[in-house]
């Protein structure tokens, strides 16, 4: 069996992109499947016609990223034209399967076309792939899908990111002594990431040894300003921004932290939060989409982010998280997200 999975730019990368699908594809080997990269190109009504012998399915992880344009009038009209193909690409014989990562794009403002796009994907796909029950519900409810649902995790971190720096070593090069009680916050700095909630939360604690480790990774105007507050507003942070994250910098990183906090305002699943946890890194997150399913006391801690000061008492009560304690329900957590389980379920929807 041959899939052409629709990811990122870089393709299937374990290095260049999210290694999400690359994690994925190699999984999936064992499995008898062969997981090629596809692009919009490869969905044109001659290109689905000439390789319909080659490829039985077509898997969509980000829809968006597919019709996506620089007007709403080119987004408009590359959406009609990718609901088109898929349904093309039924008539001719192709699997269609969608992972719901989110319910809707972060970075779009044309959610009511991204609505019908996903009312249309929905319809159209042979099955579909959710990473928690609360998202099952949400594909009902939003989207009016309710057969052919399968559940798979989001899948660790564990083999795509070197982890080699001790702990020790990772403190020692942020200048954190022992008596330190380090925040994380790594990744993109958008609206819906609740930064600016946290810094807030953080800038409201008293105590000397906190700290909070801002490893920013800068794609807009919102996060180049969201930094430069940071950069101005407490001894405390330690900043570091860059608009690239290499493989092997993530382990300095989520290493040198007590906790990982990522204090999202919006969000169904989290890559940040597994990405945490690959490290052994408790993570501290809100109670909203896949994220209670996701993180409990036994790996981390969950807040109501819907009362005044949640996140700031959140912040405080996580003090007396300590990461060895929690290694050993890291671990088992780590073991319910093995990629082996995941490509199982995977090809359980491909044969749907």
């Amino acid at each position: 069996m041959q899939a052409l999975v629709f990811w990122e730019p870089a393709g299937l990368s374990l290095d260049r992109a999210n290694p999400y699908a690359g994690l994925l594809a190699r999984a999936m080997e064992a499995q008898g499947v062969r997981s090629v990269a596809g692009f919009r190109e490869n969905l044109t009504p001659e290109w689905l016609r000439a390789h319909r012998d080659t490829f039985d399915v077509l898997h969509l992880h980000w829809p968006w990223a597919l019709y996506n344009g620089a007007t709403p009038e080119e987004t408009t009209t590359r959406c009609a034209t990718l609901i088109d193909a898929l349904f093309l690409a039924r008539s001719l014989g192709y699997k269609v399967v969608w992972t719901m990562h989110n319910l809707y794009p972060h970075d779009s403002t044309t959610r009511d076309l991204d609505h019908l796009a996903r009312l249309a994907i929905a319809a159209c796909a042979t099955a579909v792939i959710v990473h928690c029950e609360h998202a099952r519900g949400l594909l009902a409810e939003k989207f009016c899908r309710r057969e052919d649902v399968f559940l798979a995790p989001h899948g660790h971190f564990c083999d795509a990111y070197p982890n080699v720096v001790s702990r020790r070593e990772a403190r020692a090069h942020f200048g954190f002594n022992e008596a330190d009680f380090v925040y994380l916050f790594f990744g993109n700095v958008r609206a819906n990431k609740g930064v600016e909630q946290l810094l807030e939360s953080f800038l409201a604690l008293p105590g000397e040894n906190l700290r909070f480790l801002f490893a920013a990774r800068i794609c807009s105007d919102y996060g180049a300003q969201v930094v430069e507050r940071a950069r101005q507003a407490d001894s405390r942070i330690v900043l570091r921004e860059s608009k690239f994250y290499a493989n092997e910098d993530f382990q300095w990183f989520f290493n040198a932290a007590d906790v990982a906090v990522f204090p999202f305002t919006d969000i169904l699943t989290s890559g940040s939060a597994v990405t945490a946890l690959s490290f052994h890194c408790p993570v501290l997150v809100p109670a909203i989409g896949c994220l209670p399913e996701l993180i409990d006391e036994t790996v981390g801690a969950v807040y109501q982010p819907g009362s005044a000061g949640g996140l700031r008492r959140a912040l405080d009560e996580a003090r007396a998280i300590r990461r060895d304690a929690l290694r050993p329900g890291i671990e088992q957590r780590l073991r319910e997200l093995s990629w082996d389980g995941i490509a199982r379920t995977t090809l359980e929807a491909y044969r749907a």
